[in-house]
């Protein structure tokens, strides 16, 4: 099933090849304070933006509240502070350092967090570093397996197979930790009114995708979302919170087109957002805890298509 293309200025001018107009949204009214502050003075630009600017700590939230699931039950939460990294939620639940729960952002998307600290009803969590994909699990396994072959020749896998035998932790030393992760996340851009930001896909399924970038987007915005070699697709901004804006795309989306492009491989390390208050090398997504590395996923997911 297939949605037809409503037809607007932004699509078709894409559509010709020719160049949007520039269009200046009003999302920085949102912006309170001191008129004579930095922050609200508008400065117009002429150029195509290609860089995060904005600050590494989201501006603390007011007034917004998610869903998380946890132990099998869902709850209400405040969100207090949201940044790339992780999210600061007020809470009536009580989960333990390190448990892993699922943040609900908007009504479609989620993303798994860990549980990094806690302090009364406040718990601060780090999100999971990789692109989530929403998928059956055997067609999710046959499309990281292609993005493997596909983009990561034997040779290096190889040699990551004997790096991996040379650091292996004994077993015991991973106690409960979550279950093996890929360590693969897709980047792009997002492009809208004459202008182009870089995008983190955090999450996507045939339906729309959760990406992490830099502006805010007006609700019902229609963007393209350029994933490079696996194609551009045309999507409506469902929300907007912190760094994190839920897409609904216009089409199906065929996740198998992943596999056309290479995935970056997920830094050990982080930027830890400074709410979190922990150190950058004491991640619960560190590859030695939750994550298989490239060599590590090829065999696991050959093992499990085999079955």
């Amino acid at each position: 099933m297939s949605v037809e293309i409503p037809r607007n200025s932004f699509r078709a001018s894409i559509l010709r090849g020719e160049k949007p107009p520039l269009v200046i949204e009003d999302k920085n009214r949102r912006l309170q304070g001191d008129g004579d502050a930095l922050e609200s003075v508008l400065v117009s630009r002429s150029e195509t933006r290609r860089g995060n600017h904005r600050e590494k700590d989201r501006h603390r939230l007011t007034g917004e509240t998610a869903t998380v699931r946890y132990d099998g039950q869902q709850h209400d939460v405040e969100l207090v502070n949201l940044s790339s990294g992780g999210a600061m939620i007020r809470a009536d639940f009580g989960p333990k350092l390190w448990d892993i729960i699922q943040l609900q952002l908007g009504d479609t998307f989620s993303l798994d967090a860990a549980v990094r600290w806690l302090k009364g009803d406040l718990i601060g969590l780090e999100f999971a570093h990789e692109t989530q994909i929403e998928a059956d699990p055997r067609e999710r396994a046959e499309i990281l397996l292609s993005v493997i072959k596909r983009s990561f020749d034997d040779q290096e896998i190889y040699l990551e197979a004997l790096e991996d035998a040379a650091e292996a932790e004994p077993e015991e030393d991973l106690g409960s930790r979550d279950e093996k992760r890929h360590p693969l996340i897709w980047m792009g851009e997002v492009h809208y009114a004459h202008d182009s930001n870089p995008v983190r896909l955090r999450n996507v399924s045939e339906g729309g995708a959760l990406v992490e970038v830099a502006v805010d987007y007006p609700v019902g915005a229609e963007v393209l979302l350029d994933l490079h070699a696996a194609g551009q697709f045309f999507a409506s901004v469902m929300w907007s919170c912190g760094d994190q804006v839920g897409l609904r795309f216009t089409k199906l989306f065929d996740i198998k087109c992943l596999a056309n492009a290479r995935p970056e491989i997920t830094p050990h390390s982080w930027t830890v957002p400074g709410f979190l208050d922990v150190a950058e090398d004491d991640s619960p997504w560190h590859t030695q805890w939750s994550r298989s590395s490239i060599a590590e996923l090829h065999s696991e997911l050959e093992g499990f298509l085999k079955r």
